[in-house]
This record gives C-alpha cells, sequence and structure tokens, in this order.
C-alpha cells in the first residue's frame, strides 16, 4: 500500500469525516513519523473509544493528526460514563413536573437524585414546567449540557 492509500485507510477508520483533504494531508505528515500499523491501532483505538459519544468533541482527523493525538494518555480517549443517560435523566426530570406542578420544585428535590436535580434547576424549574412545543429541544440541550458537565466534573474528582 503507497502513501496515499494508507492515508486514506487511517481516515476512513477515523471516527469523524470532515475536511477529508486537510486530514489526508495531516495523515500523510503523521505516516513520515510513524508507522501505518501503529497510526491504525491508535485511530482503532480512539474510534472505539468514541463510540457513542457527541460527535461535536470528537476533534477533525486534520487536528487529530497535526497534534500527533495518537501519543495521548489512552484514558484520556475515554470519556465520563453516565449511570443514567442524559435523556433518561431528562425523562425522570419531566416525571417529576408532571407529578409535583410548577411549584413542587422542593418536593422533587426529595424525589429526585442531586444529578438530575441540580442540572434542572440550573435550566430553571420554571422553563421546563412552561416548555412548550417550540422550546422543548432548546430546554433539553441546556439540561443535557450541564447534566454531561456536572457528571464529567464528579467523574473526574474537581
Amino acid at each position: 500500500m503507497n502513501i496515499e492509500e494508507q492515508a486514506v485507510a487511517l481516515y476512513k477508520a477515523y471516527p469523524r469525516k470532515v475536511a477529508r483533504g486537510a486530514a489526508v494531508k495531516a495523515i500523510k505528515k503523521a505516516l513520515r513519523k510513524e508507522g501505518f500499523e501503529s497510526l491504525m491501532e491508535a485511530v482503532t483505538a480512539y474510534a472505539a473509544a468514541r463510540e457513542g459519544q457527541d460527535r461535536q468533541y470528537t476533534p477533525y482527523p486534520a487536528t487529530w493528526f497535526n497534534q500527533e493525538r495518537w501519543e495521548d494518555d489512552r484514558e484520556e480517549w475515554t470519556p465520563f460514563k453516565l449511570t443514567v443517560s442524559a435523556e433518561d435523566a431528562w425523562t425522570q426530570a419531566r416525571s417529576a413536573i408532571r407529578e409535583y406542578g410548577t411549584m413542587g420544585a422542593a418536593e422533587a428535590r426529595g424525589s429526585l437524585p442531586p444529578s438530575i436535580m441540580e442540572p434542572l434547576e440550573q435550566v430553571g424549574w420554571r422553563n421546563v414546567c412552561d416548555m412548550t412545543e417550540f422550546n422543548s429541544g432548546k430546554l433539553y440541550n441546556q439540561f443535557r449540557s450541564v447534566y454531561e458537565r456536572l457528571a464529567s466534573c464528579q467523574t473526574q474528582g474537581l
């Protein structure tokens, strides 16, 4: 396999398929520093670590190769694991709102774990209570962002 074919194979194995031209150029540069087998093993491990994760947090392949990220500590590749997905946490929060109503934040605090209640309060109990079809996606995304950030901080002991 020539260097062009190797670069394309690595690009195809990488978990995010964007900016192919810049990616192939960066991969060819990386192949001058590191062997194909070594890079393919690293890319395969990185792709496995990123599986099921939000793609927006996966660097573009050109960035990953230009920054020689294959040399990173592989523990860094595996993000924190949530015991309850953001979607399930959102469902629990919405159920508590249906059960306790607009004025029931205090009661919900006793029934929901802090890992769900805190992001719910940051988004705004009232905001979620008054949610419409128009803003439901925005509120869910805000909740998910706070939930995942807080879970990440707790997992990393911050």
